[in-house]
């Protein structure tokens, strides 16, 4: 068969590792496996593996509804088609917390915001750079959770994440990089993070925080609290018993130092505790009653849109988007989200949509 017999011995104790497993995973031996099994050529995968291929992200600015604009990396095209194999044979049976909404099937923003309508106390908070804070080692530790060999981890997770040539990162200890074992064309000054734009990056992320998110869970029952995570936002919410302010500060404190001890970070800014009487609204949705719906300040943002957006051009460059592109894009996703939450609302909208003259 031209191959030794304690290569062989080794592909088959590999892929009994993952067959072993409860889930349902593929066999990956190798980078050149990996290639096969993707339809992508191998010499693309190696080069973007050893961190020598020159585009492999191409990188935009969006805007985020809370405001601000948020960097967009788009993987090349052989290696988002591999990405998107990873996504859906490796990481897609793979289960996530129950507390976690975020990009897992039949999980929705509504469904967690579900979570808290009614309650007396909420408590919010927002991990600070939420994908490039998950480093390549992080990654790396979930394909080997999975049953995948050293070498075939590593070269996943340099598959899956990102090293440009320069970040503000590279000064911090953490990010001083894997180094690829012997083989040393896969030596790199820096660790890779999760690019926002790649297919694998949002299961990546849920994995990685799927400990973490069990510690939190335990930080919320003992002070009697509901948890939820949906990607980088955190909510707390109480209906029933004792609380204060002063317990609020204190779970933010425990969370704040339960983040800390695998390197993220709260943006302090955006942490908020909604005490009883006040208005309480959980990502983006109102939750005093006994279902979450679209506030006031959205319906009107809306309305405004549609209205002024007849105009197309002029309204793009009144509002600042880059193009006419980049505003359909953000108008479709408020009234995806509105449909989402309130059906015959987003349907009237959407009707408003449909009718602009976009050019």
């Amino acid at each position: 068969m031209g191959r030794s017999r304690d290569l062989l011995h080794n592909a088959v104790a590999q892929i009994e590792q993952v067959i072993r497993s409860s889930l349902e995973l593929p066999a990956i031996l190798t980078l050149n496996h990996l290639a096969e099994r993707a339809d992508v050529p191998y010499a693309t995968l190696r080069k973007i593996v050893m961190r020598e291929h020159k585009d492999t992200y191409r990188n935009f600015f969006i805007r985020k509804r809370s405001g601000g604009r948020r960097l967009i990396s788009i993987p090349h095209p052989e290696l988002l088609k591999v990405q998107r194999w990873l996504a859906r044979y490796v990481l897609n049976p793979v289960p996530v917390h129950p507390n976690s909404f975020a990009f897992a099937p039949d999980n929705s923003i509504v469904k967690c915001a579900s979570r808290h309508c009614g309650a007396r106390w909420i408590v919010k908070m927002d991990i600070l750079a939420f994908f490039p804070s998950l480093s390549e080692l992080k990654v790396y530790r979930v394909f080997r959770a999975m049953g995948y060999g050293r070498l075939i981890s590593f070269e996943l997770a340099r598959v899956t994440t990102y090293a440009p040539h320069k970040s503000f990162r590279y000064a911090h200890r953490q990010w001083i990089n894997l180094h690829g074992g012997t083989i040393v064309a896969y030596a790199h000054p820096h660790q890779g993070f999760l690019p926002q734009g790649a297919p694998t990056s949002p299961m990546l992320s849920n994995l990685i925080m799927r400990d973490m998110d069990e510690k939190i869970t335990k930080i919320a029952l003992r002070a009697g609290m509901t948890y939820t995570r949906y990607a980088d936002d955190l909510t707390f919410s109480l209906r029933e018993g004792e609380f204060s302010r002063r317990a609020a500060l204190q779970l933010v404190g425990e969370v704040q130092d339960a983040l800390k001890f695998m390197g993220l970070y709260l943006n302090r800014r955006k942490t908020t505790i909604s005490p009883p009487g006040s208005r309480k609204v959980v990502l983006g949705l109102l939750v005093n009653g006994s279902a979450p719906r679209l506030s006031r300040e959205f319906r009107s943002n809306l309305r405004q849109h549609l209205h002024y957006a007849k105009n197309p051009t002029e309204h793009a460059k009144a509002r600042g988007f880059d193009s006419v592109g980049g505003l359909r894009r953000h108008l479709k996703g408020l009234i995806d989200f509105a449909k989402m939450v309130d059906e015959p609302y987003g349907i009237k909208a959407l009707q408003q949509f449909d009718s602009i003259l976009w050019p």
